[in-house]
């Protein structure tokens, strides 16, 4: 009996010691997991119903020309070639000023009297030399004049100076003749436009720039002398580059990358190399090819899709 119930033991050991080398070997079989695709950790699908809920744009990626602009710094002035002063040719006392700021005087308009005694008792007339709005009144009625005193100015403002800064290592970009386009804080959003009719021949010792003249029409009468302008002059023009918009760069990990939409769902993460950038316009010297559509609105939000699965992974 103590024999048999000894043997009983013994394969029940056995039986225990097979199943747990069985177990042993299994485990690293159901650790095994399938090896990450590299390619799909960047990718970002939405389902339609996610497509609802935000805004997606997109814009193929074309050939084209990238224009090279140069920035500087201005400021609104009248024309000179348009402007005239109001003056006495003799010494007197002022009786009269028939004009006041902003008004508006044709040439041969008496704009104001000069009592004097050289002329018996009979007023000098003073009288506008050119057609134009009153933009400086310098002297008033009852003040005692001489010879060459400006009463006042007289300017047209319907066409205008913008005169612009050109730093020195600038200069030889610049050529009559250019496009010039510049805004203002009166009028955020909204653009000028001009040409460069006038290179200085003097770059000033301290700032290390070169007064530009550019001819801007003013017909509406919105830009008024004294107003400081942003500039930007187009110099040249790079033929057949591969652009996109700036706004479908995103920054990860030190890199831009833009997000390209391989299907109406699915949205493919791209690094991109860059060359130069204008005016919202980016040049792509790598990772995205001409037709390919990348994502400019709501890249950010796939950005931030993307980083949310990666942390889920970990």
């Amino acid at each position: 009996m103590n024999s048999f119930l000894f043997r009983g033991l013994a394969a029940s050991v056995l039986l225990f010691t097979l199943v747990g080398c069985n177990k042993k070997e299994a485990a690293p079989e159901a650790q095994k997991t399938e090896p990450k695709d590299t390619h799909e950790e960047n990718v970002v699908t939405l389902t339609k119903e996610n497509l609802s809920h935000i805004a997606l744009k997109t814009e193929e990626a074309q050939r084209g020309s990238l224009d090279l602009v140069l920035r500087a710094v201005g400021r609104v002035d009248v024309n000179l070639t348009k402007t005239a002063k109001v003056t006495s040719t003799l010494e007197g006392r002022l009786i009269k000023l028939n004009y006041d700021l902003n008004d508006r005087v044709k040439a041969g308009d008496v704009v104001g009297l000069v009592q004097t005694p050289e002329l018996l008792g009979k007023p000098l007339e003073l009288k506008a030399p050119i057609d134009g709005v009153i933009v400086e009144r310098k002297s008033t009625v009852g003040e005692l004049i001489g010879k060459e005193t400006e009463v006042y100015t007289i300017s047209d403002p319907t066409n205008l100076w913008l005169l612009a800064e050109i730093k020195e290592r600038d200069i030889g970009a610049i050529r009559l003749g250019q496009e010039v386009e510049f805004t203002v804080l009166a009028y955020p959003g909204q653009t000028f436009r001009g040409k460069i009719v006038l290179i200085g021949n003097r770059v000033e010792s301290q700032s290390r720039t070169l007064e530009v003249r550019v001819s801007v029409d003013n017909s509406d009468g919105r830009l008024k002398p004294g107003m400081f302008a942003d500039v930007e002059i187009t110099t040249t023009a790079i033929q057949d580059v591969l652009t996109i918009s700036d706004a479908a760069l995103q920054t990860m990990e030190d890199t831009q990358v833009v997000f390209v939409a391989t299907s109406d769902t699915r949205f493919e993460r791209r690094v991109v190399r860059l060359g130069l950038e204008q005016r919202g316009r980016v040049q792509i010297l790598d990772g995205v090819k001409e037709g390919e559509r990348v994502v400019t609105e709501g890249s950010f939000i796939l950005k931030s899709e993307l980083l949310k699965g990666q942390l889920g992974e970990e």
